[in-house]
């Protein structure tokens, strides 16, 4: 019964993690995002003024 228990607790403690992990991801996945449509603008610019 214990040895349930632990695996019970541990198998919880596991799905709180990953569920932080998978929104931490997202979260920093979205800013990524966010940020790269600006270099890509910053980088073009200097070739569209040179002819």
């Amino acid at each position: 019964m214990r040895e349930d228990l632990n695996k019970e607790g541990y198998s919880k403690e596991e799905e709180y993690f990953n569920k932080l992990n998978r929104e931490l991801i997202q979260k920093l996945k979205k800013k990524d995002a966010a940020e790269k449509p600006d270099e890509t603008e910053k980088a073009e610019s200097p070739g569209k003024d040179q002819p």
